[in-house]
This record gives C-alpha cells, sequence and structure tokens, in this order.
C-alpha cells in the first residue's frame, strides 16, 4: 500500500509505516509543501496512486479519484492497530481509489 500521510499526521504512525515491509510512505511535507492545501494534497495523491492517511474529514468532500483513510486521535489508536487494520484493508480493496474508512474502527 501506498501511503501519503498528511501535515497532521503524527510521527509515530509514518515510523511505524516504514518499518512494515509492505507499506510505502511519504508525508506532505515530502513531496508538497508542509502547508499545501487539502486540495493540493488530494490530487497529488490521486495523480501517484496514493492513499491519503490523516485525521481531516475534509478529504471525504473533496471529489477526487484516490483513496482516504482517516483516525481519529482523540480515541488513540496504536501504530500498530492502524497497521492491523491497514493490512486487512489492503486485502479487501482491489483498487485503491475505493478505500474511504476509519482506521481502526471495524477493521481492527
Amino acid at each position: 500500500m501506498r501511503i501519503l500521510c498528511d501535515q497532521n499526521v503524527d510521527r509515530q504512525y509514518t515510523e511505524t509505516f516504514r518499518r512494515t515491509d509492505w507499506i510505502t510512505v511519504v508525508t506532505v511535507a515530502d513531496v508538497l509543501s508542509h502547508d499545501a492545501p487539502d486540495t493540493e494534497v488530494s490530487a497529488y495523491a490521486q495523480d501517484h496512486e496514493w492513499v491519503v492517511f490523516t485525521e481531516d474529514d475534509d478529504y471525504l468532500a473533496i471529489d477526487d479519484d484516490r483513496g482516504v483513510v482517516l483516525y481519529r486521535p482523540t480515541e488513540r489508536p496504536t501504530p500498530g492497530a492502524i497497521v492491523a487494520a491497514l493490512e486487512v484493508i489492503a486485502d479487501v480493496y482491489a483498487d485503491h481509489r475505493g478505500i474511504e474508512t476509519y482506521v481502526p474502527g471495524e477493521w481492527a
């Protein structure tokens, strides 16, 4: 799975994703600017086939052809729970563009 972490994603998640052998991860700051607007991030994800990982549900209102995985920091999900959920999601979805879900949620 190719994950583009939004600006607001806690570093613990990004670092955990990098330690897996099946997730490729970049951050918005890596490929755009640290303050890129959501519409630009979403368009980049669509153009380069990334799934956006974010806590920002504004992405659900942006009509781009890319996947989005959201988490709620107030629920304090562990990085391991997020990775486990992403693994199930990767197995369920043949096309990453169809992904619009919260994790860990029902995936854990």
